[in-house]
């Protein structure tokens, strides 16, 4: 019975995989025809909210392994920066800092060597608390990303986080899987801490749940306290490890 339950679980698994790889797939090239680019990186943000694996490229092979494998966690779009700073669309330009020894690192052995000129991060996030990465990137002789296709890409955003919210079930990270992982939260803390995850606001979460602003506070509080996290940023690593 427990071996028939892992294998569903397993192929569960596998078919949310092939899902979440030709969602990304449509919505980087749906993406494309909108906003221009010389190239499209899709992948799962998994536990620390870093790049758990690719699921598909558009660009060169080996600028994918040199990100991956040297400077993956210098890259001032990783989805741990944008997360942290509830920047779920962002563009390179605007994040690199000519003060920062990394950022300067990152524009100098990376960017520069394969020719890349900007870069445009989109974070969708599902109701399950999934989260799916799209860069797109320009190249050579191309113009940064505008501040007209910036908001281009976050009215794509809304459309790709309640597609990808409907496409995969809520098992993942709903309340009830809250309360299973963290078993001195109440419900009313599980759904606050789901609302958290999503990337709601203190002031969205007091309009979602119908509770004033200090109440909020209050129960994040608590729910620090609870999961032995001091920030936002840790209780989603948290719920997603």
């Amino acid at each position: 019975m427990e071996l028939t339950m892992i294998q569903s679980e397993r192929e569960e698994e596998k078919t949310d995989e092939k899902s979440l790889s030709q969602f990304a797939d449509a919505f980087a090239a749906c993406a494309g025809k909108i906003i221009p680019n010389t190239g499209w990186v899709t992948y799962v943000v998994g536990p620390g909210l870093r790049i758990k694996h690719f699921l598909s490229c558009e660009t060169n092979g080996a600028e994918r392994a040199d990100y991956e494998f040297n400077f993956a966690h210098l890259d001032p779009l990783s989805p741990m920066h944008c997360i942290a700073r509830q920047r779920f669309v962002a563009c390179l330009h605007d994040e690199l800092s000519t003060h920062s020894p990394d950022h300067l690192a990152y524009r100098q052995y990376f960017m520069q060597p394969h020719r890349i000129v900007d870069a445009l991060e989109i974070i969708l996030r599902s109701e399950s608390g999934i989260c799916v990465g799209i860069s797109l990137i320009r190249h050579h002789h191309a113009p940064e990303f505008s501040a007209l296709e910036k908001r281009q890409a976050d009215a794509l955003r809304g459309l790709g986080d309640f597609i990808l919210s409907r496409l995969l079930p809520t098992r993942l990270a709903g309340v009830d899987f809250i309360c299973e992982r963290f078993p001195a939260v109440t419900p009313r803390e599980a759904a606050l801490m789901q609302l958290v995850l999503m990337g709601l606001s203190n002031k969205q979460i007091c309009r979602e749940l119908s509770i004033s602003l200090p109440t909020v506070k209050s129960h994040l509080l608590n729910i620090f306290r609870k999961a032995n996290v001091h920030s936002r940023t840790e209780l989603i690593a948290r719920i997603l490890c």
